[in-house]
């Protein structure tokens, strides 16, 4: 028997075995940078948001349901606002708060999405004729709001990945946005794919992602047109990178006759980091100078350690993807070509030996209180890899992690941020 069809087998057993039902989502790692109380994100905050709870906008084209979004395609793009609760019932905010800045907890923290209630909805696809519907200009003066009370006038826009549904959505944004400070605006962009992963590895869901990109656009138009942010800043997980990548190309391709500071006044995309991105190195390098354009930073994070995109790479056509260091000469050497200087890699497997532990995993972007430190620290400052305590690699675009990082990143973050975000 030839070894490839067993291999093969072999490894789409272990991989749907592995990645059945999504697992709960939990409260994300400590960031390395909240160790000792290097900084405390949460000292600026008044009384009334020293709550468990947080609010987050979401925009979504899943289909309405009676459990509130399911998994079928809407050809709408729902606009709406959701309560996500960090913690149980009986978990208040001192103990919130410990866990969010404690190097080790005494148990996990669940996260729930406790309620969300659309407030408009367009036509996809639909054209800009000036004056938004009453009910999409009453989210976007929610939303201006919201800005108006934020320490920093951004949105974090998160865009997950596949295998998951509309309530992890909120809640990752949500503990992201905690994490933060509670100083952006939150926004959940859901798109429709299943809680399971033979969908995505058959290619539906892939074409859920590609036709996702469109109302992705769509939504950061309108941010763009009628939201007071002064930065957008986007986190594609796993899958979302392919919804996200096509998207921004999109809104590059479409202004081509601006320049690259006009388009990104135009948009005001602040940071963009494509998290262990399942998007294959030649589709992403078509999409990638045109992100370059529209985006003030882009980061890639890298890993030779995420068995997810090994994985996708062998059953899924489309080559290494982006977030594997199979990828990584490539796209440095790529950005080099085409002068690329806003784009950077974190390979968070570099010069493990050194340290004396691997970065492992697919979920290691915010489970693994490093990475988690530099995506905060990142969209919080929108600082240069090596002001972030990032080390330099081989090539210009190429950054690691060296086993001195928690330190350093802690002495970055008391000297630019004087104590609290």
């Amino acid at each position: 028997m030839h070894p490839w069809p067993l291999l093969f087998a072999t490894a789409l057993i272990a991989l749907l075995a592995g990645c059945g039902a999504a697992k709960p989502l939990t409260l994300m790692s400590t960031p390395v940078i909240y160790y000792q109380a290097a900084i405390d994100p949460f000292a600026h905050l008044p009384e009334t948001e020293r709550v468990p709870e947080v609010s987050v906008f979401y925009a979504t084209n899943r289909a309405p349901s009676s459990s509130g979004y399911g998994n079928q395609v809407s050809e709408r793009l729902h606009l709406g606002s959701a309560s996500v609760r960090l913690g149980g019932s009986d978990d208040l905010w001192p103990q919130l708060r410990n866990a969010s800045l404690s190097e080790t907890r005494p148990r996990d923290l669940p996260l729930s999405l406790l309620q969300a209630r659309e407030d408009a909805h367009l036509p996809l696809h639909s054209a800009d004729a000036g004056a938004l519907p009453a009910d999409v200009q009453a989210y976007m003066d929610a939303l201006n709001l919201q800005l108006s009370k934020a320490r920093d006038k951004e949105v974090i826009l998160y865009v997950h990945g596949a295998k998951v549904d509309f309530a992890n959505a909120n809640q990752l944004t949500g503990e992201l946005v905690h994490f933060a400070g509670r100083d952006f605006v939150g926004l959940a962009f859901a798109w429709p794919s299943h809680q399971n992963i033979l969908s995505y590895l058959l290619g539906v869901d892939v074409e859920r992602a590609r036709q996702a990109s469109h109302a992705l656009s769509q939504l950061l138009e309108l941010l763009a047109q009628h939201s007071h942010a002064e930065r957008i800043n986007l986190v594609a997980y796993s899958a979302g990178g392919r919804v996200t990548s096509l998207a921004l190309q999109e809104l590059a391709a479409r202004h081509a006759e601006l320049s690259r500071t006009q388009l990104q006044t135009r948009y005001r995309i602040g940071a963009v980091v494509f998290a262990a991105a399942d998007v294959p190195e030649e589709l992403f390098e078509q999409r990638l100078p045109g992100i370059s354009r529209i985006a003030e930073q882009v980061m890639i994070t890298v890993s030779d350690q995420d068995d997810a995109l090994q994985y996708a790479h062998l059953l899924m056509p489309g080559g290494p993807r982006i977030g594997s260091s199979q990828a990584e000469a490539s796209l440095h050497r790529f950005t080099q070509r085409q002068h690329l200087d806003n784009v950077n890699l974190l390979d968070v497997s570099g010069r493990y030996a050194e340290r004396g532990f691997d970065i492992v995993g697919h979920h290691y972007w915010y489970r693994h209180p490093w990475v988690s430190s530099d995506v905060i620290l990142l969209l919080r400052t929108n600082l240069s890899p090596q002001a972030r305590a990032l080390s330099p690699g081989d090539h210009p675009a190429l950054w690691y992690m060296q086993h001195d990082y928690p330190v350093a990143v802690r002495n970055v973050t008391r000297e630019v941020l004087k104590g609290q975000w």
